[in-house]
């Protein structure tokens, strides 16, 4: 694959950098001032009296606190934030100039700007965006000779637009397996864990107010879990309900067996009372019937 050709930003941000590199180096007297200066009389040829040379050390002394500040100073004024942002203003001037030679050329002004949205892109339009990306062209023509004078920019802008276009339908496909599996999911949340325990706890929890609102909470918010196990909760619920069915059995047969043993005993005393006897008859009679709606429910 073709490198990729350097931007107007990456171009300026470099030679600003170099610029203010080579005015950051530290700096040194030739060798003509140093050879002038060991002469003990080339300070002053006006003067007849000898003038020693300056001392190496004392110009050392003053190359290093110069060079010193020197540094500061390039640190202070042009760090690499104020260097792109310089950058990004003659990019964004590039920008400008050449929006403004499209339009002269299409014969528009700065306001018709509706115009020229079908033929391309406006500076800092979101690329990302699957609509802006419908609007990019194919291929990239500036009145029918791009293609001829720059034919790898060219080549180079239809391979990143189909590159571009299919990153968008991956993502449109990405986005629509996301929220039909969020659509799963939000089905599927009866069914977990975490709701189950919340909606027993919302369930008892309304005790105080009716069992009624209680187990209507838990039904809405979770789907009960299957009872219908080995040695699960409607087995034991079954067992319990055989035992209870025996003892009601058991007392219905000794309720009857003494109904029959009050009938007859009533039936043949001669001297018991008769508005008593009717009495003790319709009791039992009212007891067996309670007794056989109650095993009709069962």
């Amino acid at each position: 694959m073709a490198p990729t050709p350097p931007t107007v930003l990456s171009l300026k941000q470099s030679f600003l950098t170099t610029q203010t590199r080579l005015l950051s180096q530290p700096l040194a007297p030739t060798r003509a001032w140093l050879s002038s200066n060991s002469n003990s009389n080339n300070n002053n040829n006006d003067d007849d009296d000898d003038e020693p040379p300056l001392p190496e050390k004392a110009i050392d002394d003053a190359l290093f606190k110069l060079n010193h500040r020197l540094q500061q100073h390039a640190r202070r004024v042009y760090p690499p934030q104020a260097t792109r942002h310089v950058a990004e203003q003659i990019d964004q001037l590039y920008w400008n100039a050449a929006a403004q030679a499209t339009d002269g050329a299409r014969g528009g002004d700065a306001d018709s700007d509706a115009d020229g949205e079908g033929e391309g892109v406006r500076p800092g339009a979101d690329l990302a965006n699957p609509d802006v990306i419908a609007t990019l062209p194919l291929e990239w023509e500036e009145d029918g000779s791009t293609s001829q004078q720059q034919p790898l920019e060219a080549k180079r802008y239809a391979e990143l637009v189909g590159e571009l276009r299919a990153l968008a339908e991956r993502k449109q496909q990405a986005v629509a397996r996301v929220a039909r599996l969020r659509r799963i999911r939000a089905l599927l949340e009866p069914f977990s864990p975490s709701s189950r325990s919340g909606g027993d706890g919302s369930g008892g929890g309304d005790d105080d107010d009716g069992g009624d609102s209680g187990g209507g909470g838990g039904t809405l918010d979770a789907v009960q879990e299957n009872l219908i196990t080995r040695n699960g909760e409607i087995e034991a619920e079954l067992s319990r309900m055989r035992m209870l069915l025996a003892r009601v059995g058991g007392r219905v047969g000794q309720l009857k067996e003494q109904g029959r043993q009050a009938r007859e005993s009533s039936a043949g005393s001669l001297f018991s009372d008769r508005g008593e006897g009717v009495g003790d008859v319709d009791v039992e009679m009212e007891e067996q019937r309670k007794v056989g709606l109650l095993l009709e429910r069962f």
